[in-house]
């Protein structure tokens, strides 16, 4: 059962953000980097719904301080993706430019390997290996 759930939720982050991406690529190629700006109002307005569908008003902010600061800082950093991607965008065809920002789940799971005392089989190894390879193929 969980294993199902989490492949319609992986499956829906997929079509969100393929779906997202090509829609982002055509908004660049009318408007360029300014593309951007659009992009954090259309989150926004996705998130404060959200917010008001699932959560109570109390809810949101919780007894955990670092927590709140992290996840704060976590939108921050993503936000900084989402310029840079926007920019990438500007440059190059969408058929490089958003596999190559999607391997960013590399970064994360070498990360999650040094800091968080995660696991890292020898499958998840080579697949960073191989990411790697995909990498310089993509950018060339």
């Amino acid at each position: 059962m969980i294993v199902m759930e989490s492949f319609k939720l992986a499956m829906a982050c997929m079509v969100s953000w393929g779906v997202g991406s090509f829609v982002a690529k055509v908004a660049t190629n009318r408007i360029g980097e300014k593309a951007v700006v659009w992009d954090v109002f259309g989150y926004a307005v996705a998130m404060l719904i959200y917010f008001a569908i699932v959560y109570k008003p109390g809810d949101i902010v919780n007894g955990d301080k670092a927590g709140n600061l992290l996840a704060l800082l976590a939108g921050a950093i993503g936000s900084g993706g989402a310029i840079f991607f926007y920019l990438l965008l500007t440059k190059r065809d969408a058929s490089s430019a958003v596999p190559l920002t999607a391997l960013y789940p590399v970064l994360t799971a070498i990360l999650a390997f040094l800091f968080l005392g995660e696991k890292l089989t020898i499958a998840k190894g080579a697949g960073i290996i191989l990411s790697g390879l995909a990498l310089y193929l993509l950018s060339i």
